[in-house]
């Protein structure tokens, strides 16, 4: 049996929440109320494994799975904003090098989901919720904006994403060109920008903080269209 430790973000009233589990950084998990999302919990993780192992990470995803909680963050913060402890600390670089690898697998699955489907599919509204060309523009976008928020403008980032937010790029283009140039950047990062805090409104950026939510937010999303095409995410 592994444990978990899990994190929990929602408001007072503690309904829309939030799980993270930091120790697999970018396994996320949400649902309507606190409860329902620890109940959900274990099958995350457990998904979450089976993705990693499919990468050739050395983890059991058929072990029996064990949460506790570490905090629950009550704030009342939009979705995603909780800080944890661990975003203040410096980002290791065997850490760098190791979620890097996560961020171009979790891409690389994500484009997996969505190969075949022509612009008509994508475009398609569902009964519920958004196309799948509005889930994979916004994943796009927040990246962008994760990234920037940390180093600055990435031009190499910016044009591609620019072009597919425009219609002059296929989107699938744009996401994996953009999630190159983002990994190139980050495996230059130097020891300050490693160890570097700052703040923009709610929103605080750090090295660690910002690679966790490009991960957990591809999660959220990827199993969002997994579960509306019937597949493995």
């Amino acid at each position: 049996m592994t444990s978990y430790d899990i994190y929990l973000e929602s408001g007072p009233q503690r309904k829309k929440t939030l799980v993270h589990v930091l120790n697999l950084l970018g396994c996320v998990v949400q649902a309507d109320t606190t409860d329902e999302a620890l109940a959900a919990a274990p099958d995350a993780i457990r998904s979450y494994l089976r993705y990693l192992h499919r990468h050739g990470e050395t983890v059991a995803p058929n072990e029996k799975i064990e949460t506790r909680v570490a905090e629950h963050n009550t704030e009342g913060l939009f979705s995603g904003q909780a800080l944890w402890p661990q975003d203040l600390k410096p980002l290791a670089p065997a850490a760098l090098a190791r979620y890097v690898k996560w961020l171009d697998w979790s891409r690389a699955d994500l484009l997996a989901l969505v190969k075949g489907i022509d612009d008509k599919g994508l475009r398609a509204k569902p009964p519920k919720g958004r196309s799948l060309r509005d889930i994979l523009l916004h994943v796009l976008g927040a990246d962008k904006s994760y990234v920037y928020g940390l180093v600055g403008p990435l031009k190499a980032m910016g044009e591609p994403t620019n072009a597919a937010d425009r219609g002059d790029l296929d989107l699938r283009i744009a996401l994996k060109e953009a999630r190159a140039a983002a990994i190139d950047r980050l495996k230059t990062l130097t020891p300050a920008e490693r160890a570097r805090i700052r703040k923009a409104g709610q929103s605080t950026y750090s090295a660690h903080r910002v690679i966790r939510r490009m991960l957990e937010h591809e999660w959220e999303h990827r199993r969002e269209i997994a579960a509306r095409l019937r597949r493995e995410a």
